[in-house]
């Protein structure tokens, strides 16, 4: 598999991709970043968690302020899914 070494290079593979999943372009140097450093910052603005039924899940946000198309945030899939329903999935 090819590395992608720089900013450049990076939407020139997955610019159409990133453009039409709507993500801003403004925010494609921040992706590159963090991407490129396996940065997984999104702890320090938000939080899913279970709720007490076990079956649902809320986002606790953080109290501070974020403008619109301000940042992006990498989730590990992994953690994105219960045990039980894993194969359902």
């Amino acid at each position: 598999m090819a590395v992608i070494k720089d900013f450049d290079e990076f939407v020139g593979v997955h610019g159409i991709l990133l453009a039409s999943s709507g993500i801003p372009s403004c925010l494609y140097h921040e992706l590159f970043l963090k991407l490129s450093s396996d940065r997984f910052d999104g702890g320090n603005f938000f939080e899913i968690e279970s709720c007490e039924d076990g079956r649902q899940r809320r986002l606790i946000l953080s109290s501070e302020s974020m403008n619109k198309d301000s940042h992006v945030f990498l989730v590990d899939h992994a953690w994105s899914f219960r045990l039980p329903d894993a194969r359902k999935q």
